[in-house]
């Protein structure tokens, strides 16, 4: 059987695609995962992406009805997005149009499945929805939040993989990094950006100069970001009180 065409002929490549629902390939390969048939598991895979009649929607379809999900070890959820991506690009058929309506309908829901999915599945879906050309305000509301909750790296890590890195406050992103001595991660972020490469330098310049105390800039931050925090949870709860009758 070839992966790349499971249910088409091999002479024309064509597919017949019969409608599948992908809550039932999500169930069968739910089962496969189990027993560990990784050739299997990618054959029903690829086949089943071939059944559905719009193999984009109906990924979406099963990371929603797996959403919240943060377990350990490795996610069938990051895989099979990850195969998708595979077989995506093994298709004659072009992607959607960059600014076609679908395309920004399906961006959309992919951002919310991202929101609140594992950092596994942020290339895949990046490159499937093509997130990088998506409506930059929810990502940035999103890297914010991650930054807002401590998840420091993830943060970055989002804003470099989507290409946020103009949009975003260079200092901010990066201070709680160095703290942790991860410049080479930071350095990766700034990579194509002359004016945040010099503005990195210039941070980490500072922190080298006499009477420099690396204990304030974390005093600092954490005062910050506890701040933040408090302020998030204060609109929330301002957000639950119920109105007052008039």
């Amino acid at each position: 059987m070839d992966p790349g065409d499971p249910t088409g002929d091999p002479a024309t490549g064509e597919r017949h695609c019969t409608g599948q629902d992908p809550l039932l390939l999500l169930q069968a390969l739910q089962t496969l995962w189990s027993t560990r048939e990784r050739q299997q598991l990618q054959e029903e895979a690829w086949r089943g992406f071939a059944a559905l009649d719009d193999p984009l929607a109906g990924l979406l379809d099963m990371l929603e009805s797996c959403r919240g999900r943060r377990g350990e070890g490795p996610s069938l959820e990051a895989w099979i997005s990850r195969q998708l991506q595979c077989w995506l690009q093994a298709q004659p058929c072009p992607s959607p149009a960059q600014h076609s309506l679908r395309l920004k309908q399906l961006q959309a829901r992919a951002i919310r499945v991202l929101t609140e999915s594992p950092p596994s599945l942020v290339a895949p879906l990046t490159s499937i929805f093509q997130l990088q050309h998506a409506d930059r305000s929810c990502l940035l509301v999103h890297v914010h939040r991650l930054h807002q909750e401590g998840r420091f790296r993830e943060a970055v890590m989002l804003g470099t993989t989507l290409k946020l890195q103009p949009e975003l406050d260079v200092e901010k992103m990066s201070v709680p990094l160095l703290l942790q001595d991860k410049v080479a991660l930071m350095e990766r972020y700034v990579a194509g950006f002359p004016d945040l490469q010099r503005r990195l330098l210039a941070l980490m310049d500072s922190w080298c100069q006499p009477g420099f105390d690396i204990k304030d800039v974390a005093s600092y931050h954490v005062t910050a970001a506890g701040a933040a925090a408090s302020g998030e949870e204060r609109l929330g709860l301002a957000a639950a009180q119920p109105s007052s009758p008039k």
